[in-house]
């Protein structure tokens, strides 16, 4: 599996280096976000948005979506590669692009004090990335495989802005966001959600929604009891711990962890795989995951 993105950026020209001194970099982004950034560092400092206030969200004016310099890159690469590998595009989604773009500790207090204004804003947004997912799809011939929406909106106890905000601000443009995407006959629609997203699973499957990644081990609900509430309708590529079991590396509590998502996965509907690997779990530990799934993966997929 392999995941390429086209630049869906609001205004890719923008995108330039402002100062460069030793190891810091001050740039401004196709968001229209200037940020400082150090090299090694995980994280950027914000030091300007491209909508500091609430202005009118009709008045928001991106670069066409359909330009060729936003596919060139992910165009080679998915030709390259969709021989061996099932290639699928990704956008965005509708919350974190739109808090990108007002800032993030602004965009919540919008949240709580003009909800109104937040989901008109966050519609205009959502329209543009779409445009960008659908084209994509199209120049990349990714139909038999699809596309994944990556929209980190929870915490690892809940939604970010609370299960009812998220249902009247962000669920309706992510409903025009699916609706576009199976319209472009993407086969699969995947959400890609980091922390506890239990809350919105529901929802996201009415949207159309047909899988969920990476359904963190530490905090969400077990494969199993996804596939029991929700069947055939939505899939789960994720369910390996890899914050709490396998930086450990104990063999025999790995395998029982495994055995547990290699019943889960019976039938299909699964991909067995962990959110990420880092340095923390050794190459040991993932060879011996790849040994013992490789000899027990016996069920048939329907």
């Amino acid at each position: 599996m392999m995941v390429v993105a086209a630049n869906e950026s609001a205004w890719p020209s923008a995108a330039t280096v402002i100062e460069q001194h030793g190891d810091e970099t001050i740039q401004t982004n196709g968001w229209g976000v200037t940020a400082r950034s150090r090299s090694g560092a995980m994280f950027s400092k914000s030091l300007e948005t491209s909508v500091p206030s609430r202005i009118d969200p009709d008045k928001l004016v991106f670069e066409d979506p359909l330009s060729d310099s936003r596919y060139q890159g992910a165009g080679r690469h998915a030709s390259k590669h969709r021989e061996e590998l099932a290639v699928f595009c990704k956008t965005g989604g509708p919350y974190l692009r739109a808090a990108f773009m007002r800032g993030q500790e602004d965009f919540l207090m919008d949240i709580a004090e003009d909800p109104e204004w937040v989901r008109a804003f966050v519609e205009r947004v959502t329209e543009h990335i779409t445009q960008v997912g659908i084209e994509s799809i199209r120049r990349f011939g990714l139909q038999e495989t699809g596309i994944g929406i990556y929209d980190d909106v929870c915490t690892m106890t809940d939604p970010i802005m609370g299960a009812s905000n998220y249902e009247k601000l962000f669920y309706p443009s992510l409903c025009r966001m699916v609706d576009g995407y199976k319209q472009a006959e993407a086969t699969t629609v995947f959400h890609h959600c980091d922390g506890k997203v239990d809350d919105l699973l529901d929802m996201w499957s009415s949207s159309g929604i047909t899988a969920v990644h990476p359904l963190e081990a530490r905090v969400c609900m077990h494969p199993s009891e996804v596939k029991r509430r929700f069947g055939k309708r939505l899939a789960v590529i994720g369910g390996l711990d890899n914050c709490n079991l396998l930086p450990r590396g104990d063999i025999k509590e790995i395998h029982a962890h495994l055995d547990s998502l290699l019943d889960a996965a019976a039938g299909g509907g699964m991909v067995i795989s962990p959110h990420s690997i880092g340095e923390d779990i050794s190459v040991e530990t993932m060879d011996a995951v790849t040994e013992y799934l490789n000899e027990h993966d016996s069920y048939p997929a329907s």
